[in-house]
């Protein structure tokens, strides 16, 4: 089964390495690929409307 951008937050929650390893990267595209290697099936245009709220800083992570 295909996770989902619901999953996706869940993992961010739930494991520190992978939050941190998406937080670093610095485009949608790579974002989308880091997810996709780990089952999320999320469209770089998913991420970028959840820029400011996927992690708990609350800061946008990637540049449009």
């Amino acid at each position: 089964m295909v996770k989902t951008l619901q999953h996706l937050k869940q993992m961010i929650q739930k494991d520190s390495s992978f939050s941190e390893g998406l937080h670093k990267l610095r485009t949608t595209e790579e974002a989308s690929r880091f997810c996709h290697a780990h089952n999320i099936d999320v469209t770089p245009e998913q991420l970028w409307r959840q820029r400011g709220v996927l992690f708990e800083d609350g800061h946008p992570t990637w540049r449009g």
